[in-house]
């Protein structure tokens, strides 16, 4: 019977084991035996040969259980790749190029490493942390989601440090600082950092010369290297460092192809724009497992989001995703076309949704509770899904052809380590060709690319010749301070120069600026259409106007969290190309990107060029802090809106604050109010299915291990 069992199996071994005595076609066998596994039920008689096999290609986390007949040597390498902290088991262990990387850097060496999506980057982060070697960590990652993300995975492991991930939160005798690049930049004091880590390091050398989050994470980069500590920084799809940079920075850069997932490609860009949905409904049916596509915009990724629904398989109406359609119906606006597409079964991922709202969608999505999921090419910036099946379906992203880059890493989320051996990729455009990705650092290169607004954040002296020519006209003018124009961080100094001189040289357009606390509405417009006009660049205005910034800022004031009403007031506004639900999606754009951090920064700005022209005219000084606050929480209480990131709605956060949840502007202190009444029977009685599951999911987060949100996931 045994044998009847594992024959079919001694054929692909045997080619298999060829590869073994080949070390050119090292990549290949590891691919292969991949493949194999995919298909691989197990077999008590060929498990000692499937395990060896694991152990040559270095893919140690898929040794069988038993791990039977191992030779001495083998066992002794499956010990050295057990990773010799306590992270998540006697059963866990590294891959080869994991082990290596997580050696080296226990060893005190810095290392920049590319590798590919499914190589487990992020695992080797957690080692480091488990072993305890440092006092203090910083983690740079570029969203707020990913903040929430790392948060919940390093709680579990982290006993021993406090979590920070707030600027105003008090440190610990020993901490890691899991933070973007803005809010590193608002601590308060410097740490005394042992190692740092920044995910996603190519976006340092983004393209874009008015990009102000790639010229924050330059300087925040900046200061973590002044530093001198250890660092640990990891990407996708990298070759090369510019080699303008300093030669020990390059000999830091690891460049890892090692693959621990299969990829197959089906280009289908012969298929007409016009008909992919009618493609796709053709092959819809047949795909196994869970399935990921890719659009380039929010409004597009809802649109097929409900396209794919129909064509879906409808869920059973007990099925708990239509239980948490029909709460996004009555808690945010049932006209939304994500809560018409997740009745079908389709979730939905974009930039511009509510954090707490994209917490969701991942969740279903990866318990099975749904099989499909639309998204932006935001999911690809470090976020962990795992998907058998990935569809490009757009060609381009702001207006732009998609490139190899962004491309690869899309494709990357195809198959999983541990999840999914072989991942499927069907694209709707041919794929591009290979491209070698060169990433600079702008403000260690102080290349041409290099904006200004990174290179004044320089000591004078480390400024090449270059450098101080392009900022010669800054550095000679007497208008605005050099500390001033560093201190509005991530604004083109010379714009800065420029405004400054539009307010020395107005003095009734001063007297709208000297004003602290709630402004009068002439103020206010007055200085944010200021801001708005003289601080951005017209990209970053991205098709905002005053009129607009204005009306929408006094409708969320006057709706106090009525997302309905708002919704209705918005309405009458909207273009003759927009519905209901577009004008959903664009209040809940405008709440996160517009008020959450553009009109605040730009408050800030005009507040610091304002007092010091203020000052030499002996003029009243300016503090915009308490309009400034009241916009970054939607006029609302303080702190309500900060739950959001750790998975909590606006809506069930208002209920809370009914119940009694505290309100201050420390969110460790309304964290610490939630906790104790989402752990009141009282409380939970009163709270849906769906609502307790949100609910201890963000007590899971925070360390509480209720039963249920270890069911939920």
């Amino acid at each position: 019977m045994t044998e009847q069992l594992d024959a079919p199996y001694f054929s692909e071994l045997k080619d298999l084991a060829r590869y073994t005595r080949k070390p050119e076609l090292h990549e290949e066998g590891r691919e292969r035996l991949i493949r194999f596994l995919d298909s691989y039920t197990g077999a008590l008689a060929v498990d000692p040969v499937v395990d060896s096999l694991c152990i040559h290609f270095g893919l140690y986390p898929y040794l069988s259980p038993s791990k039977l007949a191992l030779s001495t040597a083998e066992a002794l390498a499956v010990e050295f790749h057990r990773p010799n902290v306590d992270l998540r088991g006697d059963d866990f262990f590294f891959h080869s190029d994991q082990s290596k990387i997580f050696y080296q850097l226990m060893d005190g060496k810095s290392i920049i490493l590319s590798a590919p999506t499914s190589f487990g980057k992020s695992v080797i982060l957690d080692a480091l942390v488990a072993s305890g070697m440092w006092r203090n960590i910083v983690v740079i990652v570029p969203t707020i989601a990913l903040i929430d993300e790392v948060r919940r995975r390093l709680v579990r492991i982290a006993n021993q440090y406090n979590l920070v991930t707030h600027p105003s939160q008090k440190p610990a005798e020993r901490n890691i600082y899991v933070l973007t690049q803005e809010r590193f930049l608002e601590l308060p004091d410097l740490p005394e950092v042992g190692l740092f880590m920044i995910d996603e390091f190519y976006k340092l050398g983004s393209s874009n010369p008015d990009d102000q989050r790639m010229s924050m994470l330059n300087i925040a980069w900046s200061r973590l290297r002044s530093t001198g500590a250890q660092y640990y920084l990891t990407g996708p799809n990298v070759d090369s460092l510019a080699t303008t940079l300093d030669s020990d920075l390059r000999g830091s850069l690891l460049v890892s192809d090692y693959k621990t997932v299969a990829v197959d490609i089906e280009d289908r860009s012969f298929i007409p724009d016009e008909d992919r949905l009618a493609d796709m409904a053709e092959y819809w049916p047949a795909l196994e497992g869970s399935t990921l596509t890719f659009v380039s915009a929010p409004p597009r990724a809802e649109r097929v989001a409900v396209a794919i629904s129909q064509f879906q398989p409808a869920l059973a109406t007990d099925n708990f995703a239509t239980q948490v359609a029909d709460w996004l119906a009555e808690n945010f606006h049932p006209s939304w076309r994500v809560v018409e597409a997740l009745k079908g079964g389709v979730g939905t991922h974009t930039g511009p949704m509510p954090r707490s709202l994209q917490r969701i969608m991942i969740r279903l999505f990866g318990s099975g509770k749904i099989s499909s999921l639309v998204c932006t090419t935001t999911l690809i910036e470090g976020v962990n899904t795992t998907a058998r099946n990935v569809i490009v379906y757009d060609k381009k992203i702001d207006r732009r052809p998609i490139d190899y880059f962004t491309f690869s890493n899309v494709r990357g989320r195809a198959g999983r380590m541990s999840s999914h051996f072989v991942g499927n990729v069907i694209s709707y455009m041919e794929p591009p060709n290979v491209e070698k990705m060169e990433v600079d650092i702008p403000i260690d290169s102080q290349s041409e690319s290099a904006p200004l607004s990174s290179i004044v954040q320089l000591p004078k002296e480390s400024l090449n010749s270059d450098s101080r020519g392009r900022l010669d006209n800054v550095m000679t003018q007497s208008d605005l301070s050099l500390d001033t124009i560093k201190a509005n961080r991530g604004y083109d100094p010379e714009i800065q120069v420029e405004a400054a001189r539009l307010l020395r040289a107005n003095k009734g357009l001063r007297s709208n600026f000297a004003w602290t606390g709630y402004p009068t509405n002439e103020q206010a417009r007055s200085v944010l259409e200021f801001g708005l006009l003289n601080l951005l660049a017209p990209r970053q205005r991205r098709g905002m106007n005053v009129n607009r910034m204005w009306g929408m800022l006094g409708a969320v004031r006057d709706t106090q969290g009525d997302l309905l009403e708002l919704v209705a007031r918005q309405s009458e506004y909207r273009f003759p190309n927009e519905d209901r639900s577009d004008v959903v999606s664009t209040v809940l754009a405008f709440q996160r990107n517009w008020m959450g951090f553009t009109i605040p920064s730009l408050l800030r700005a005009c507040q610091r060029i304002y007092n010091e022209v203020a000052t030499s005219a002996n003029e009243q000084r300016s503090n915009y802090e308490y309009y400034l606050s009241q916009i970054e929480s939607l006029f609302l209480a303080p702190s309500l809106l900060d739950l959001d990131e750790y998975g909590l709605p606006l809506p069930l956060a208002l209920r809370f604050s009914q119940l009694g949840m505290v309100q201050a502007a420390e969110v460790s202190e309304v964290l610490d109010s939630f906790v104790r009444l989402a752990q009141q029977q009282s409380v939970r009685s009163s709270l849906s299915a769906v609502e307790l599951w949100i609910v201890d999911d963000v007590l899971a987060g925070l360390g509480m291990n209720t039963s249920s949100a270890q069911d939920a996931d």
